[in-house]
């Protein structure tokens, strides 16, 4: 039989889809888990647990599979009750105009939310802006579409704001919308309603609209209350990105939406509701059965599985933030009011022989069967991401870990 050599293939591999997946948090992940060793430390954060999800949400899914609603295939753009259900949910917080259900989109978890808005937005030599640092999944998608991405910056002395100046200096006549994440992913801060008005004030003079993932709203455990971005679509056009991943613990359930704040018919005369509706004709849909739950899954989960859920948070980032002061060549500028992650820069003067932010994480994989993410991920250069989702002792241990590896890589004799 002939072999393939001297044949001129005409096909190749996609070299967008290269370039994006290189910017993809789970191809660090998945290099640091592999970089563990599997016969040695149990590997940290633990990769096969979770927290349990609600028996509200449980029950759901169980009696949707029991009584076969869930058995064929939904709509593309979602199942009219999961819609209805998600609406009336987020028309809970006082909005300008409530949401119909004909204004929320069901997607494959808040990944394929955040594919739906880049997709149905871009277009040639169009720029978007993205925080920096910031969940890399908007960058990964952009850089996919070939969409030019612009960052913007945070005010760290007051908490974390958006530096508004930053956007603007960011934004040209080519720029289409800026992404948000609040609560913030990696940064742990909820903006408070002034700010978010202030927000909104500037994007309606830029002429671009805001597109909000609220994923983590039901992680806030701090001062700040959260506020939804569609609190301000009289002031701008807003897309709400969300998901019932974070809130009940259920990223395996892989169930999403997307919802347009549409107040003066700006989306429908700019075709991007159609535009939604088309983009998930072509797309793949999240299961039936998990949509079917939606509905008693968002009007019956009892508030105090929210505030038990927080409280175990608030909990666990006071145990970080007090060890991560023992561990000087790390520091936590902010203490984290929402989320499920720490976020610390890493001071290299402390360290002989750690070069930066990727090859701390690999080493720390390699000794110590402990992953963290490298700030790269999220485009912030010589930071880390630590996961503090974690029971106590568990905690402890990755925290003992941790000060273990830097004081042996220390270039401190004392």
């Amino acid at each position: 039989m002939a072999n393939g050599k001297g044949v001129e293939w005409q096909f190749s591999g996609n070299e967008a889809a290269q370039k994006a997946s290189a910017a993809s948090l789970g191809t660090y992940s998945s290099k640091l888990f592999a970089l563990c060793d599997p016969d040695g430390k149990p590997i940290l954060p633990p990769r096969n647990e979770h927290p349990e999800t609600s028996l509200t949400a449980e029950k759901a899914v169980v009696k949707a599979v029991l009584c076969g609603t869930g058995n064929a295939y939904a709509p593309s753009i979602g199942l009219p009750a999961a819609k209805r259900a998600v609406a009336d949910y987020l028309n809970r917080d006082p909005l300008p105009k409530p949401l119909a259900a004909d204004d929320v989109f069901m997607t494959v978890g808040c990944r394929q939310a955040i594919e739906l808005a880049v997709d149905i937005l871009a277009k040639p030599g169009a720029n978007v802006l993205l925080p920096k640092p910031g969940y890399p999944w908007d960058a990964v998608r952009s850089l996919y579409m070939n969409l030019e991405v612009r960052k913007y910056d945070f005010i760290r002395e007051k908490d974390y704001e958006i530096d508004l100046d930053s956007v603007r200096a960011a934004a040209d006549k080519n720029t289409f919308a800026i992404f948000i994440i609040n609560p913030h992913n990696p940064n742990g801060n909820t903006y408070s309603g002034a700010h978010l008005e202030q927000l909104a004030l500037l994007a309606r003079e830029l002429g671009i609209m805001v597109v909000s993932d609220e994923v983590f709203r039901w992680t806030v455990f701090g001062a700040n209350s959260f506020v939804p971005m569609g609190k301000f679509s009289s002031i701008v056009p807003v897309v709400t990105l969300g998901g019932i991943s974070k809130g009940w613990s259920v990223p395996g359930w892989r169930t999403g939406w997307l919802a347009l704040h549409d107040l003066d018919g700006v989306f429908k005369s700019t075709k991007i509701a159609s535009a939604a509706k088309e983009f998930l004709e072509i797309n793949s849909k999240p299961a039936t059965v998990i949509q079917a739950a939606i509905p008693t899954m968002l009007e019956e989960t009892p508030k105090h599985f929210f505030d038990k859920r927080q409280s175990f948070l608030k909990d666990k980032v006071d145990f970080a933030f007090s060890k991560l002061k023992e561990i000087p060549s790390l520091t936590c500028h902010f203490k984290p009011e929402a989320c499920t992650f720490f976020w610390t820069e890493l001071n290299l003067s402390y360290y002989k022989d750690i070069t930066d932010d990727e090859d701390f994480c690999e080493k720390l994989a390699s000794e110590e069967n402990l992953v963290l993410l490298p700030g790269i991920g999220f485009g912030q250069e010589n930071w880390v991401r630590h996961s503090i989702d974690m029971e106590t002792p568990t905690l402890e241990d990755a925290f003992e870990r941790l000060k273990s590896f830097c004081e042996r890589h220390s270039n401190i004799i004392g």
